[in-house]
């Protein structure tokens, strides 16, 4: 195989290289929310969960998304962990995973969810990415407590620390501001989504704070479609979070593939910036 063509591909990502990494965070945040392809084995779908892995979690989602006022509660699943593979079209780009755990601190129990990204060894020889954010959720209001985030790019590093106050102001670092009641962070507000019930053609309205300013996220619930992994084929809902505000309102499209089912787990996610595309997939799962 020749050498030069990667080098080509290199090239171009180096000259572009803030918009590739911007595109590789939102991948790992979802609406950010995050971007999901692998290669196949099985000419069969092959389950996510044994059947009695699926009852189980799906009585566990059930319990956990009942209904809170006009909405359901985000879904959290202690022990679940996904893990993506991220391509810039057909170049392996990185990896990225989100993973829940349950914690006791001496304010009460949580839910901490932590995302990391890392560019591979081809990207990070001309720019390295490695970022991570962690959200710390109430048990039982399922209200944000704390959100982390390192931020490692190239030469660019940032640590960003955001305390939520049940007073409904927000700590950021020297600065306090009031926000909207229901507002989260960018990572939780994936698993609030999840937590929804989700019908086509109908939006769904996230509040997120982030850098200062409180932002409307509309998820769009485009339709049903069946689609093709590595790991099997799903049956899934298509959901596009419009964000017309914020650092990610003109990144691009963002589709993500969720399992048409109590747990709605995210298996594909395709996104369209201006520079090509993302595609990220749901490589492995532990719960």
């Amino acid at each position: 195989m020749s050498i030069r063509p990667r080098v080509g591909v290199a090239a171009r990502l180096d000259q572009r290289s803030g918009a590739v990494a911007l595109a590789i965070v939102a991948a790992a945040f979802v609406m950010a929310l995050a971007l999901l392809l692998s290669l196949a084995s099985a000419l069969k779908a092959a389950p996510l969960l044994s059947a009695e892995a699926t009852a189980t979690l799906s009585d566990a989602a059930a319990a956990t998304a009942q209904p809170q006022a006009a909405d359901r509660r985000p879904l959290l699943i202690d022990g679940e962990k996904l893990d993506f593979d991220i391509y810039y079209g057909a170049l392996p780009a990185g990896h990225a995973s989100l993973e829940v755990k349950s914690d006791a601190t001496a304010d009460g129990a949580i839910y901490r969810i932590t995302s990391q990204a890392r560019s591979n060894t081809l990207v990070s020889v001309f720019f390295t990415v490695d970022d991570r954010a962690v959200s710390e959720i109430d048990a039982a209001t399922c209200a944000p407590r704390n959100f982390e985030k390192r931020i490692s790019e190239g030469s660019f590093k940032k640590q960003v620390t955001v305390r939520y106050d049940s007073d409904g102001s927000v700590e950021a670092g020297d600065e306090t501001f009031r926000v909207e009641p229901g507002t989260r962070d960018i990572l939780s507000a994936l698993y609030y989504v999840r937590g929804q019930d989700l019908h086509v053609g109908e939006d769904v309205i996230v509040r997120t704070f982030e850098n200062g300013k409180c932002y409307r996220a509309r998820v769009r619930v485009l339709g049903r479609e069946k689609v093709s992994t590595h790991r099997g084929d799903y049956q899934c809902l298509v959901v596009e979070p419009e964000i017309t505000e914020g650092i990610f309102a003109k990144a691009g499209r963002v589709f993500i593939y969720l399992t048409d089912d109590a747990l709605k787990v995210p298996v594909l996610v395709k996104s369209k910036v201006k520079i090509g595309s993302f595609v990220a997939e749901l490589v492995g799962q532990n719960d």
